[in-house]
C-alpha cells in the first residue's frame, strides 16, 4: 500500500524521506511536494485552498495505478488532504483506504490565534518562533530567512484564509492523531467523526503539535499506529494510546 504524505506549513516533502525506510516493506511512503518549495521552489505559491487542492489532486491522479493507497497530512497538510479527499469523492477518482490527519482539529474548528501572515517580518518571525514551528537559526541567517520566510508566510496565509464549507460526509475511514500537549482539545480532534459516514479513530501521542518530530517514542508509536490502521498489523502497545472509535 502507498502512503501519500503532505507536510506542515513551512516544510517540504523532505521531512518524510526518512519515513521510507522505517515504513518499508509494509508501506511505501510517497512524499508529495507542494508548490514553492523543495523540488518545486521555482513555482509560485498557491493563491488559496482551492488551487492547492487542485494541484494535490493532480499529483495523486498521476500516481494512481490501481495500488491501494492512504493519505497522511500533518497540520496544514491534513487540511489540504481533507479538501482534496472531497475532490476525489466528487470526481469519482480511485478511493483511498483511509485519511489520516495529524495535528489538526475538525475542519470547522475556529483557530483561537489571531492571523499573522500579514504581519511585518520581525513580528511574523517572533510569532512563528513562539509557536515552535521552526528554529531560531532559520531567522538568524539571512540566506535561510530569505528562503523560508516567503514559504512560511504563504502557508500561513493559506491556512488562515481557509473557510470551511459543509458538504456531504466522506465515505472513507478517518484516523485523527494529535499530541497530548497539543492546543486542540479532545472534543476538537474527535470532531473528525462528524466528517465521515464510516469509522473514525482518535489517538493522542506524547508531545505537542510536533509530537512525531520532538519525541522518538511518539514517532515509533505513529509508525506502529499507521501499520495497524492501514494494514491491520497488531501492536499491543498501540492499544494504550488509541482512545477508540468515535463512531
Amino acid at each position: 500500500m502507498k502512503l501519500y504524505c503532505l507536510p506542515y506549513a513551512g516544510a517540504s516533502a523532505a521531512i518524510y524521506f526518512k519515513w521510507k525506510k522505517h515504513l518499508a516493506p509494509d508501506l511505501e511512503c510517497v512524499p508529495l511536494e507542494l508548490a514553492g518549495r523543495g523540488t518545486r521552489a521555482a513555482e509560485r505559491f498557491y493563491e488559496g485552498m482551492e488551487e492547492a487542492c487542485e494541484d494535490v489532486f493532480r499529483l495523486l491522479e498521476a500516481r494512481m495505478d490501481g495500488t491501494p493507497y492512504a493519505l497522511f497530512g500533518h497540520s496544514m497538510g491534513g487540511m489540504i488532504l481533507y479538501e482534496t479527499a472531497r475532490l476525489i469523492r466528487d470526481r469519482n477518482a480511485p478511493a483511498p483506504v483511509k485519511l489520516v490527519v495529524s495535528g489538526r482539529p475538525a475542519p470547522e474548528t475556529p483557530d483561537p490565534e489571531s492571523p499573522i501572515h500579514h504581519l511585518p517580518d520581525g513580528e511574523f518571525a517572533e510569532r512563528i518562533l513562539e509557536m515552535g514551528a521552526t528554529s531560531e537559526e532559520i531567522f538568524a541567517s539571512k540566506p535561510l530567512r530569505e528562503v523560508f520566510m516567503p514559504i512560511l508566510r504563504a502557508d500561513f496565509r493559506l491556512v488562515e484564509t481557509y473557510k470551511y464549507e459543509a458538504k456531504p460526509l466522506l465515505p472513507w475511514e478517518i484516523a485523527a492523531i494529535a499530541g497530548e500537549e497539543e492546543k486542540w482539545t479532545a472534543a476538537e480532534v474527535e470532531g473528525w467523526s462528524r466528517h465521515t459516514s464510516a469509522d473514525c479513530r482518535v489517538a493522542r501521542l506524547p508531545g505537542g503539535h510536533f509530537y512525531w518530530q520532538d519525541r522518538p517514542e511518539s514517532l515509533r508509536a505513529l509508525f506502529s499506529l499507521l501499520r495497524r490502521e492501514l494494514l491491520g498489523i497488531a501492536d499491543d502497545q498501540i492499544d494504550l494510546i488509541v482512545e477508540g472509535g468515535a463512531r
